[in-house]
């Protein structure tokens, strides 16, 4: 068997595409089956390889047949042999084929490279002249094939996006997201699998909170042609909120981000599988490295959402009760990577909590609440109203009048708008209060003063002290740095890097953003009131005693979290979903595991109202919000779909 190595003057094909040729034949051999000669053809949907094998006597042995479809495929090389005088010519086809898992109907993506060994003529250049013909053909018969799936699967939504030569990816690393195996994966599965589609990368390691977003915000985004997070969904939030954030937001949205799953949650990273047909419970990693390697990108929705401390971008999902408790609670678990929350949500169940809070939402539709409950294992009959839509307080007018609502909350809201048992009223009064919510008082009978201070609660994200590694030159080179646990101990700090720049070495704009100047030019966002003033008149306002209250613009918020199967990248809609109180610890431990497979929606206890627009206003402090599975300061906040704003990578 001969041993190649990859050829230097491989170029990266980027022209424009051509018809790809309906017949191409040739013989080849197959490395690895020397003595064999493959009758090769290609078409415009793969290769077929046939065999014709001959025993001793001379007799037709049986024929052997490799198929290679190209929808598997992500890249063609031409190779070279290690021996100076090797007249013969290699080209080597990355294919990765959905393969069926033993005693399994499941099905996941597997590695065959196929070597074809080119020995026609005499000499070298002979027969690299062939190879580099099937290696010019099959990079356009991708580039072909690529586009008509996505066009056929999703009506035109999913774009072209050949990269041009001058440009690169810009792979963003958290060493600390989750496990803390960010750089494993970078070195042993991200390098491997983007060398065989030959697309030019640099990679920077993030050294602290927000280090991504200043990148982001300071980048000369045309020497880039998108950015990759190693990361869980922070790194993501990060560089989302980074691009708006600039001057020229409207241009720099536009510039296609990746996910690589190396955090704890990684729903970006499954969702994007998802809407890509790829498997998100098997092998997550593999399959988001295939869909990187299609280097395909679609329009993707996002959200401005504004909170007691200032306007951020959301690409993912916003939660308040249980849902935002696990997810804080939890980081003391991050090193067991996504069982964190199941463990947090064994924790938070035991310790069940409730909260007060009124939610407001423009529906996308006619909104209808639901009338009754099914009957439960909590003993609710049939008949009862779901939920209690109660009035805006509970507490007295007089007292009303003599404490302020925290800040970020709003006191007036329209009645006609307010629900009292599912029906609109015209009337805030003492009546409709629901005595099923207890009211705590002094033992002299008055109320408890329940409007805490807000303190602004600082990001979890881990500071890092891991600095860039800095690029030598464009071949793989060896380069050490040194990895610093939070307690300051040094972890194995050799890792072999390729084609990676120093962070000072990033082609950046000089000019700092200012960051006012660019919320001044910001996008408009003619739904939301300013949250000190009442939501508009067409909003419905629902007051209740919650469990959770969610919303989520994308499929998943993790593996086992199949939160809103409806749900698309660019479909304009937020899911909102509602858990009352009521329920019981056995009948929430079912919810959260149902959410698997995504029925949890079937649930008496869940509702869920597809909307334009949302406002959340918690009545009960201190508590838990969370934006992307980043903490925000706790308090009223409120979010807008901006439909098809940004671009993300998905095939």
């Amino acid at each position: 068997m001969a041993d190649v190595t990859q050829s230097h003057d491989v170029a990266i094909v980027t022209s424009s595409v051509e018809a790809c040729p309906s017949v191409l034949e040739d013989d080849f051999g197959i490395l690895g089956q020397a003595s064999v000669v493959f009758q090769t053809t290609m078409i415009a949907t793969g290769l077929q390889c046939k065999s014709q094998l001959k025993t001793t006597s001379g007799k037709a042995a049986k024929q052997q047949t490799i198929e290679i479809a190209f929808k598997d495929v992500i890249g063609c090389h031409c190779l070279k042999g290690t021996k100076e005088d090797d007249e013969y010519a290699y080209f080597c086809v990355y294919s990765y084929p959905s393969l069926k898992k033993t005693f399994s109907k499941k099905t996941s993506r597997k590695r065959r490279d196929y070597t074809f060994v080119v020995k026609k003529f005499p000499t070298h250049e002979e027969n690299k002249a062939v190879a580099d013909k099937w290696q010019r053909e099959i990079a356009r018969c991708l580039k072909v094939k690529d586009d008509d799936i996505r066009n056929e699967v999703s009506g035109g939504d999913v774009v072209d996006t050949a990269v041009p030569p001058e440009k690169r990816l810009l792979i963003l690393i958290n060493p600390f997201s989750g496990p803390g195996k960010a750089l494993q994966i970078y070195q042993k599965h991200v390098v491997p699998i983007l060398a065989e589609t030959d697309l030019q990368f640099s990679m920077v390691v993030t050294e602290h909170a927000g280090h991504a977003k200043e990148i982001a915000q300071k980048l000369d985004l045309s020497n880039w042609y998108g950015i990759v997070s190693v990361s869980g969904d922070g790194l993501t939030y990060e560089v989302l909120n980074g691009l708006m954030s600039r001057p020229d937001w409207d241009k720099a949205i536009q510039t296609p981000l990746g996910v690589i799953p190396g955090g704890s949650g990684n729903a970006m990273c499954c969702s994007v599988n998802y809407a890509s047909g790829e498997p998100v419970m098997e092998n997550l990693l593999l399959h988001s490295m295939f869909v990187l390697a299609k280097h395909k990108c679609r329009p993707m929705d996002i959200c401005a959402v504004d909170t007691v401390a200032g306007r951020v971008y959301s690409c993912l999902s916003i939660s308040w009760g249980i849902i935002s408790d696990i997810d804080l609670e939890s980081e003391r678990f991050r090193r067991i990577g996504n069982a964190r929350f199941t463990l947090g949500a064994a924790v938070r169940i035991a310790g069940l909590r409730t909260y007060r809070g009124r939610v407001s939402f423009l529906p996308v539709g006619p909104y209808h609440p639901p009338a009754q409950r099914s009957q439960s294992a909590t003993g609710v009959t049939d008949g009862e109203v779901y939920g209690t839509y109660r009035v805006i307080t509970t507490q007295p007018t007089s007292f009303q009048e003599s404490q302020s609502l925290p800040e970020g909350l709003s006191s007036a809201v329209p009645a006609e708008k307010i629900l009292v048992n599912g029906e609109s009223s015209t009337e805030l009064c003492e009546d409709h209060v629901d005595e099923s919510f207890p009211v705590d008082r002094h033992e002299d009978g008055d109320h408890v003063d329940s409007t805490f201070p807000v303190v602004r609660q600082d990001s979890n994200h881990v500071e890092s002290t891991v600095p860039a590694v800095q690029q030598e030159d464009d071949n793989r080179v060896d380069s050490t740095f040194h990895v610093v646990k939070q307690d300051g101990d040094h972890v194995d700090s050799t890792f072999p890097v390729v084609r990676q720049e120093d962070q000072d070495n990033v082609p950046c704009n000089n000019t700092t953003t200012n960051n006012s100047e660019a919320e001044s030019k910001g996008i408009e966002t003619p739904l939301l009131a300013p949250l000190t003033d009442p939501v508009p008149d067409d909003w419905y306002t629902l007051e209740d005693n919650f469990v959770t209250i969610c919303a989520v613009y994308q499929t998943h918020l993790g593996p086992d979290v199949f939160m809103a199967p409806d749900a698309s990248f660019n479909d304009a809609i937020i899911h909102l979903f509602l858990v009352r109180a009521g329920i019981s610890r056995l009948d929430l431990l079912g919810l959260l595991s149902s959410m698997e497979n995504g029925s949890h929606r079937e649930s008496p206890w869940v509702e869920e109202i597809k909307v334009k627009a949302f406002r959340i206003e918690p009545l009960t402090f201190p508590g838990t919000l969370m934006v992307d599975g980043e903490h925000v300061e706790y308090g009223a906040v409120q979010a807008q779909i901006l439909p098809s704003l940004a671009q993300v990578m998905s095939k």
